[in-house]
């Protein structure tokens, strides 16, 4: 009769708690990020990481992520070159036009920059670029920046 009784008790607390509603919250933002800046290790005592290419590469495309719902219209994302970690001089060394698509119903933009080639042999110049969003779609605050370096 324990036994029974037992096992009538564990149906019951079964029954009736495997049914309760949870209400877990749902974030419904949306961030953007560089694919860099997630998958590379960043610079000592830095948030974001470097990529090294030759001046001779051309063209430089780095993958920006929507982290949220997929868009039913295009978005445009502004970047900046941030001054503090770029030895980089706008014409001379590079080309990049400030803003990436992503298009409707995608989860990625493509951010390219066209690297000049000086035709100058020796040393390097840095380019900082900082995703900024756009007045629907954030920046992620620890994966919003990638450094690219331009040897020569």
């Amino acid at each position: 009769m324990k036994k029974l009784f037992s096992l009538l008790t564990l149906a019951f607390a079964l029954v009736f708690t495997s049914c309760i509603e949870q209400d877990y919250p749902v974030w419904e933002g949306a961030l953007v990020e560089f694919q860099d800046a997630v998958v590379r290790t960043p610079l000592a005592g830095q948030k974001y990481p470097r990529i090294t290419v030759a001046n001779t590469v051309g063209t430089v495309n780095l993958q920006v992520n929507l982290i949220g719902a997929h868009r039913a219209s295009d978005e445009t994302i502004a970047f900046k070159v941030v001054p503090e970690g770029t030895t980089a001089v706008a014409g001379t060394d590079y080309t990049a036009t400030g803003t990436v698509v992503i298009p409707a119903g995608s989860s990625f933009g493509t951010l390219t920059v066209n690297v000049t080639n000086t035709g100058k042999i020796g040393g390097n110049v840095d380019l900082l670029l900082e995703l900024e969003g756009n007045a629907a779609i954030g920046s992620s605050v620890n994966h919003n920046q990638v450094q690219i370096r331009i040897t020569r």
